[in-house]
């Protein structure tokens, strides 16, 4: 059974109360530097294509002034996949889209930006790979192929197609190559020198985060994707240290330091490497600023190794309504699922809490299923659907006990399809799901 956290990724396998649910410790939850490209769904006809362009906000300046590189390797048709919706529910299938001949690229891109505010991802990832092997796009045109390579690698990810995005991501080949570094300009004297005078990287931050994971997953390295990490930490550091940089861009390079710590902890997780993954979060705790977002991490870490008594010590005062998850989390990771049942109830009665109502409802359905009670459980997650929440962990859990508590549970399963994609579009959980989601 999934626990805590909700997410739209497609998930195949049962998990149980210790197992950290729908990637808490994920690189894509991290922060900002691996989010798409994508506008909120509500905001329909506001779509304009350029968003691909503005991954990076510390881009060098020569990427805006004319800089051309030929980048027609990413651009061959023989680095996509062909992908399918074979594995998705009839009732979830959406056409694929492609460009039209009398289609222009700005067209394009901005059917993309609305399927990925919609939350088509597989649909979103194959219109990607359409439009770099069409020719709309130059492959001189830097910023718009990198950003659509990213949103390509981004979206078969987030639709459970990890092991497709591995192999493409094997195009850039090596990202710490010259080939993907800029000069700057020469300065004339007494001009402003306030700009790096080194070369600077080409690709856009979140690609080259994202192509490290999925390289070392694609060339099957995991080492290699630890030493990416700490490759372009010490850039994050030279960038921080520069006496002439501005505040507001210090800033950002010091969330992308903070942010590849909790990416090197994931890696190890990743590895298996549980004992260095606690070593590494405790060396954040001493670097970093104390939040919630990193002792909450800690937590379900040292619940994953067993260390209960060092979780209940992190844990700290349960009268705080910030850590008031915690309470119910411990008392699950103790067998103690009666306990756990009131201490979930009592949650949801509480109104400045940060976590919300469906996550707390769906850990105390799976409370109600370890207690035997099943009809309840199962009413505690049909409610959810109800009120039109539909991630992933949701579903799956549903429909285990759908399997557990009806001869027919096919036919509900079944149901609980159509009645997902009758749901209105949020752009909150992916659309395309896989049958493994539904135990189909």
């Amino acid at each position: 059974m999934a626990l805590i956290v909700p997410a739209s990724r497609p998930r195949s396998s049962t998990k149980g109360p210790l197992d950290q649910p729908d990637d808490s410790l994920s690189t894509e939850n991290s922060n900002n530097s691996s989010t798409l490209p994508t506008q909120n769904a509500a905001d329909y006809g506001a779509y304009t294509g350029t968003s691909f362009r503005t991954l990076d906000p510390l881009a060098p300046e020569e990427l805006s002034s004319g800089f051309e590189k030929d980048l027609s390797f990413l651009l061959r048709y023989d680095n996509y996949h062909s992908l399918s919706q074979v594995d998705i529910p009839h009732a979830l299938r959406s056409e694929f889209a492609s460009p039209k001949a009398d289609e222009t690229l700005a067209s394009s891109l901005c059917t993309l930006e609305r399927l990925l505010a919609e939350g088509h991802f597989l649909l979103a990832a194959y219109l990607c790979g359409a439009i770099l092997t069409s020719s709309f796009l130059s492959p001189t045109d830097v910023q718009q192929v990198f950003g659509l390579f990213y949103t390509r690698l981004a979206c078969l990810e987030l639709s459970g197609n990890t092991i497709i995005a591995a192999q493409e991501s094997k195009a850039l080949e090596d990202l710490s190559s010259a080939f993907y570094y800029v000069s700057p300009a020469p300065k004339a004297a007494g001009a402003d020198n306030s700009h790096p005078n080194y070369p600077r990287h080409i690709a856009p931050w979140p690609l080259r985060i994202l192509a490290i994971r999925l390289q070392s997953i694609g060339f099957g390295d995991s080492r290699r994707g630890i030493g990416g990490l700490y490759e372009i930490g010490l850039e994050a550091r030279r960038e921080i240290m520069r006496p002439d940089l501005d505040p507001a861009e210090r800033e950002i390079w010091r969330q992308r330091l903070s942010d590849l710590g909790i990416r090197t902890v994931n890696a190890l997780i990743e590895m298996g490497d549980l004992g260095a993954a606690k070593r590494s979060l405790e060396g954040l705790k001493k670097t970093e600023p104390v939040n919630r977002t990193i002792k909450l991490r800690t937590i379900l870490l040292l619940l994953s190794l067993g260390d209960v008594n060092a979780a209940r010590q992190l844990c700290g005062d349960f009268g705080d309504t910030r850590d008031a998850l915690f309470k119910p989390l411990l008392s699950m990771v103790e067998g103690r699922y009666n306990d756990a049942v009131l201490e979930w109830r009592t949650l949801l009665t509480i109104k400045d809490r940060e976590i919300e109502d469906a996550t707390v409802s769906q850990n105390l359905a799976v409370c109600l299923l370890y207690t035997g009670q099943l009809n309840e459980a199962r009413n505690v997650l049909e409610s959810l659907i109800y009120t039109h929440h539909s991630f992933s962990s949701l579903v799956f859990n549903l429909a285990t006990v759908y399997e557990l508590c009806s001869d027919k549970s096919m036919q509900l399963k079944t149901g609980l399809v159509e009645a997902i994609a009758k749901q209105p579009v949020t752009g909150h959980t992916n659309l395309d799901r896989f049958n493994a989601d539904f135990k189909l």
